[in-house]
């Protein structure tokens, strides 16, 4: 498959994450991808995005862009910002053994992020602000087709 590269940019607001989840999907199913692996690059997104305009976001608004190419068989999804830096190593694990009732709410983004994408890496520079990079291998047709 040749490279295919795709870009929205967006205004960073929470109710602007349909737009995104829309995005997403539509480039994934006009490459040939379905079920599964849309939903999952969704999520991965979703929490990537809610996280920029809570955290890096939190004191103004600014543009995020989402790029998506395609790679031989590797979904690359880029998101960009110029919110505040982030140090993913300053996120502590999440707690997975305590009863529900008893876990702090949120931060769960990371380990969703790394759980649902291949690989996951992020860099910061200051001129272009934020890079998270986000590799999914899209599964053969048969699998890549099953129902969420």
């Amino acid at each position: 498959m040749k490279e295919k590269r795709f870009e929205l940019k967006v205004d960073s607001r929470l109710e602007n994450l349909s737009i995104i989840s829309d995005f997403i999907a539509k480039v994934m199913r006009q490459i040939g991808s379905k079920g599964k692996n849309i939903s999952e690059v969704q999520l991965a997104v979703d929490e990537a995005c809610t996280n920029i305009i809570k955290h890096a976001y939190s004191e103004w608004e600014d543009i995020i862009t989402i790029a998506l190419e395609m790679v031989d068989e590797d979904l690359i999804v880029t998101i960009t910002d110029r919110g505040k830096p982030f140090e993913p190593g300053s996120i502590p694990p999440p707690d997975l053994e305590s009863d529900v009732g008893e876990r702090k709410i949120g931060g769960l983004g990371i380990y969703f992020m790394r759980k649902l994408m291949d690989e996951v890496s992020y860099s910061f520079d200051a001129e272009e602000g934020n890079k998270l990079t986000m590799r999914k291998h899209l599964m053969t047709k048969n699998r890549d087709s099953e129902s969420v």
